[in-house]
């Protein structure tokens, strides 16, 4: 029986476990298929998928893309899934990479003048890029903060606080079709919590190929939509819990929510 969890996050982005802590948890837990879904990034996806096969799980390589649909100012993520090769994904990726560590490195800054004990050094950080999670995580650990997603979170990241600044995303067209061009199979990740799934229409001349149906942010009075969309369109259908680890805004634990359909992905 294949059981997969098809959206996790390791210490490669935003995750607060290791892909070797991960493995053995996945393992634990029955999983066969797991995707590591890092965030703008395909570093350490060889890793993974050498590692797992120690476990006896196939690991499938796999990111999640930060875009946008600059028609009317929506934020998406766009799954890419079994990718042949990385050189436009890494092409178009490495620049979202480097923008988002500006603006971590910035945000750090701003809560320095605003008398936190923090630096980049002390984050620890073993990539490429800084995240806000990796922030919180510093500030929560050293009693700065009480949570990772309460009041200072909402205060200062959000809601036009202090550090409540983004970056610029690449147009959700071009993030489907690295993904298409790359050998990948690109699909749209928790349509629902993003309140994107319009975008369905739009994207599909371009390539997209499924919806994250199940996931945390979808109640199962929706996925109605969604699975109605997926046979219009042919599209398959991928799920997956979006574990972060303690970095989590949502309880979700890998392996609560998987994917009911894995053709064509690996």
């Amino acid at each position: 029986m294949i059981k997969a969890d098809l959206h996790v996050h390791s210490t490669i982005s935003d995750g607060s476990f290791t892909v070797d802590e991960i493995l053995p948890m996945a393992k634990e837990k029955g999983l066969t298929h797991i995707a590591f879904t890092e965030h703008d990034t395909t570093e350490g996806h060889e890793y993974a998928v050498r590692k797992a096969m120690e476990f006896g799980i196939t690991a499938i390589p796999a990111i999640e893309i930060s875009a946008m649909d600059y028609h009317t100012g929506v934020k998406a993520h766009i799954l890419g899934y079994g990718y042949k090769k990385t050189y436009q994904i890494e092409r178009y990726c490495i620049g979202i990479l480097e923008m988002r560590n500006k603006n971590s490195l910035k945000q750090i800054e701003i809560l320095k003048e605003l008398g936190y004990q923090i630096t980049p050094e002390e984050l620890g950080r073993g990539s490429r890029c800084i995240y806000k999670q990796h922030i919180m995580a510093h500030l929560v650990k050293t009693g700065q903060v009480a949570d990772m997603f309460g009041e200072f979170y909402q205060s200062t990241f959000k809601n036009g606080g202090a550090c409540d600044f983004d970056i610029t995303y690449m147009p959700v067209k071009v993030a489907v079709e690295i993904i298409t061009e790359d050998g990948g199979t690109a699909v749209l990740a928790h349509p629902l919590q993003q309140d994107n799934l319009y975008l369905v229409e739009k994207l599909v001349p371009y390539g997209l190929k499924g919806i994250e149906c199940n996931h945390p942010s979808t109640p199962e009075n929706r996925k109605s939509e969604i699975l109605d969309l997926c046979m219009k369109h042919k599209l398959i259908v991928t799920g997956g819990s979006d574990f972060h680890g303690k970095y989590a805004a949502v309880d979700t634990d890998m392996g609560e929510i998987y994917a009911s359909v894995l053709e064509n992905i690996h």
